[in-house]
């Protein structure tokens, strides 16, 4: 009898809920999955199912999951994924479509899509006009009006009107994020987030390369960092040209070590600025946000790195990450992720891919 005990299966295959139920023909039948999502939000899921269960004749007159008895459009999908003890919800959302697809010598499949609760701001297209109103409150009153909360985690000025003009509401609040460098997102509980990327929570992860990463390419890229970035604008009611003008000390606070690629291209491009006049910049602290917002999103982008690792449900956009043995420029702390691709197929298994981003390289 053999002394060691037999160390329990664990399995990263995702396991699917419908309408809060678990379904476990669709973990059976999955052929693919494919769960993305970015900074401006709008987690979004594709996943392809055999039309043909194991259990049949193999005839096509009866297909799986086109008949509404499974999925249907509308349906609420739930995707967790992990092992035993660690399994993470990675999507919550609503079936958007459903697609069959017939190939010569393959077996029939049914793909499925479906988006989160900010399919609901996507499917709204208006003219609105907010008066004496921040970001943060705009973002407010548009959950609002679909029946969702909002939280909210930005600084920035109260402008006296806001524009939204035969856009979509999703389109619209992105449009307002990215004005001021934030990001947006939908929690699993249906609440609506914006916050500044410092501000947004997320796991810490250490990721080592041979271990846990099992493939990288990163990139440290002074072509889009510039010294300073000047706004302009027009206070109609001073009567008074507005500047103001960012420089490194904008990104200052999210360097504790190394060589920012603001400071590279402060000494080989001296000269390299940006200008840019605004229409929408009325007062001083609209030019204050936004010069300081496009030098942010310039400056935390200098070192890139598209990683791919044996599955990490943790590693979602604002995860927090520290990179060790990728080479001692991209060594270390700081990254934050801006991108990730949760896959599954019956040949590789559980894959994520990731897309992070800092200010500044090791030294």
């Amino acid at each position: 009898m053999s002394d060691f005990a037999a160390a329990p299966f664990s399995s990263a295959a995702p396991v699917f809920s419908v309408a809060g139920s678990t379904e476990g023909r669709l973990g059976r039948d999955l052929l693919r999955l494919d769960i993305r999502e970015g900074t401006l939000g709008l987690r979004t899921l594709v996943a392809h199912f055999s039309a043909i269960p194991p259990d049949s004749d193999g005839s096509t007159e009866q297909l799986s999951y086109l008949d509404g008895q499974v999925l249907d459009l509308g349906t609420t999908l739930t995707v967790t994924i992990g092992p035993a003890a660690g399994e993470r919800k990675i999507f919550q959302g609503a079936v958007s479509a459903l697609e069959v697809c017939f190939e010569e010598g393959a077996v029939p499949y049914v793909s499925v899509f479906a988006e989160d609760s900010l399919m609901r701001l996507r499917m709204t297209t208006r003219t609105a006009t907010y008066a004496d109103k921040s970001d943060a409150d705009v973002v407010k009153a548009v959950a609002t009006e679909h029946g969702l909360q909002a939280q909210t985690d930005v600084d920035g000025p109260t402008y006296g009107v806001i524009q939204q003009w035969e856009q979509s509401d999703l389109a619209f609040l992105r449009d307002r994020a990215q004005r001021i460098n934030a990001e947006l997102w939908v929690d699993s509980a249906d609440v609506i987030h914006l916050a500044g990327r410092e501000r947004r929570p997320g796991a810490e992860l250490t990721l080592v390369q041979g271990n846990e990463l099992i493939g990288l390419t990163a990139r440290a890229d002074v072509a889009h960092q510039r010294p300073a970035v000047e706004v302009r604008g027009w206070d109609h009611d001073a009567v008074r040209a507005i500047t103001k003008t960012s420089d490194r000390s904008a990104v200052t606070a999210e360097i504790t070590s190394g060589r920012s690629g603001v400071e590279i291209v402060s000494k080989v491009f001296a000269k390299a600025s940006i200008s840019r006049a605004r229409r929408d910049v009325l007062d001083q602290a609209t030019a204050d946000a936004y010069a300081d917002a496009e030098l942010l999103r310039r400056a935390r982008s200098f070192v890139t790195v598209n990683g791919t690792t044996a599955g990490t449900p943790d590693l979602l956009p604002g995860a927090k990450l520290d990179l060790r043995r990728v080479g001692r420029p991209f060594e270390g702390s700081g990254y934050r992720v801006v991108h990730a691709h949760h896959s599954y197929d019956l040949t590789t298994g559980y894959r994520t891919r990731f897309r992070a981003e800092r200010p500044a390289i090791a030294v």
